[in-house]
């Protein structure tokens, strides 16, 4: 979760959006403004190189395919635009390989959202009934299952509260009903464009500067070097 929205309130609000994202700008030339497709997945920066996707770019984020983003894909592929999901890697050390890390609760695509990011000047993700969504496609539903816990989804059966010790007969709505989904799964990530304007790579991560790019400037930083006696 993010610390400057709670679930997906603010969650688009432009400020907020910014805290929560490394890649965020409201200056920027770039029609890919905040709010559309700066969601990231922090990745270890080794898994990253390994796969040819440098710090910044877009990537597409796959699961399961026989029943995500959704049953029969492969036969009906009408919605894929609307349901893959692409967001930004960053580069963070602080996750083991094999292992990434989307926050949740960003607005999530839909058709008419998608079509406005290619038809408004501005390419907003913004649709005519003025809700936009957080992604140029998909959301982080495209990569996860719910499971529905069958005792929260009856008006009789009996179970424990979830956000405070107690019991109820039925239906408990901390538990998000049959939306519900694991907190972890599976997935494979490809690199889809470059992070930075005309196909160049985000310019901050070729700066020496960030985890995983470090020049000999940042490791001697980085290692004492410029308070230890190293000049």
């Amino acid at each position: 979760k993010s610390r400057h929205s709670v679930h997906s309130s603010w969650a688009v609000t432009d400020w907020h959006w910014i805290y929560a994202s490394y890649f965020s700008d409201p200056y920027r030339e770039d029609k890919r403004l905040p709010g559309v497709g700066d969601a990231q997945l922090h990745m270890n920066p080794e898994d990253a190189q390994a796969l040819g996707i440098d710090d910044g770019d877009y990537v597409w984020v796959d699961a399961n395919s026989d029943d995500r983003p959704y049953v029969g894909v492969d036969k009906n592929p009408k919605y894929l635009e609307v349901s893959r999901l692409l967001c930004r890697l960053t580069y963070n050390r602080s996750y083991p390989r094999g292992v990434t890390m989307l926050k949740h609760a960003f607005w999530m695509s839909t058709t008419k959202t998608v079509r406005a990011t290619k038809e408004r000047a501005d390419g907003k993700a913004l649709a005519d009934t003025g809700y936009q969504s957080s992604f140029r496609t998909g959301s982080q539903q495209s990569i996860t299952r719910g499971w529905a816990p069958p005792m929260h989804q009856t008006d009789s059966l009996f179970h424990k509260l979830a956000g405070r010790m107690g019991y109820v007969f039925g239906f408990d709505v901390d538990n998000h009903a049959i939306n519900t989904v694991p907190k972890e799964t599976l997935v494979k990530v490809t690199r889809a464009e470059a992070g930075g304007l005309d196909g160049r790579p985000w310019s901050p991560g070729t700066g020496g500067r960030t985890p995983g790019n470090e020049n000999a400037a940042m490791d001697k930083y980085l290692s004492g070097g410029y308070v230890n006696g190293g000049g």
